[in-house]
């Protein structure tokens, strides 16, 4: 008897397929980050500057602030999406089966070390203390490391449930690189992700501007691949705001020990 299997044609290691190039979904796609980012950071922003007494003067409060309101603008363009858009999933469901929350923890504590080296390699090399300008108080402390922490749900349901969500029904197609496959969506809006990133070429040396966009590329695929593999946005929130967290611990515990 032949053996059909062995004279099946193998797959190749890179393949695209499905895909369908659409530019004015990217387009939106790029104006609605914006629209979910920007205004609802700079009314933050606003409030910060003219009634900073509410904020007792801490930065992590405003970032905390301007996390909440870019929460909400997250969730009503989903709302938006299910009422115009309704073949788009936005993953925001408890998992209906597995929800990779342990993978996503060893995920998590992997970028957070990935991070800390690709932002603070010359500190580490020549054992200084690395300086992240946050706020070293019992209440600052615990306020920076909620905010870090919050950034996972914020950016995941904006990057992965609203973009990729919305991205995936208008830009049909699927990428698998050996094993590892996600939409092409995906690929397009982790382009995004490290764009959104954009100000710390203004505000950090250019080499760790560089990494940053080149891990959050890196880890925005990955995010992608865990919601789908868990059908939630679960897993990418826990890997995403333990990865932030924990970087922000560390730079905290190398502050105080360099000090």
């Amino acid at each position: 008897m032949t053996d059909t299997t062995a004279l099946a044609p193998s797959r190749p290691l890179f393949e695209i397929t499905g895909f369908k190039f659409r530019l004015w979904p990217i387009a939106l796609a790029a104006i609605l980050m914006q629209l979910m980012l920007w205004p609802p950071r700079e009314a933050a922003r606003w409030l910060f500057k003219h009634q900073a007494g509410w904020f007792h003067h801490q930065v992590w409060a405003f970032v905390g602030l301007a996390e909440l309101f870019q929460i909400t603008a997250g969730l009503m363009a989903v709302l938006v999406m299910r009422r115009y858009l309704p073949k788009a999933d936005p993953y925001l469901r408890w998992p209906p089966q597995r929800s990779y929350a342990g993978l996503a923890v060893l995920i998590g504590i992997g970028m957070a070390l990935l991070m800390l080296v690709a932002d603070y390699w010359p500190q580490l090399l020549s054992r200084t203390a690395p300086q992240g300008g946050y706020e070293m108080t019992a209440l600052g402390i615990p306020g920076w490391l909620a905010v870090m922490f919050v950034a996972g749900p914020n950016e995941e349901i904006i990057f992965r449930g609203v973009l990729v969500g919305m991205l995936t029904v208008l830009v049909p197609g699927r990428v698998r690189l050996a094993r590892f496959e996600i939409p092409v969506s995906g690929v397009i809006v982790s382009l995004l992700f490290g764009a959104a990133h954009y100000g710390s070429f203004f505000q950090d040396p250019l080499y760790q501007a560089i990494a940053q966009q080149l891990y959050a590329f890196l880890f925005g695929l990955t995010y992608v691949w865990l919601m789908e593999r868990s059908r939630s946005l679960l897993a990418p929130m826990i890997a995403h705001g333990l990865s932030d967290l924990l970087e922000v611990g560390a730079v905290m515990l190398l502050s105080v020990a360099g000090a």
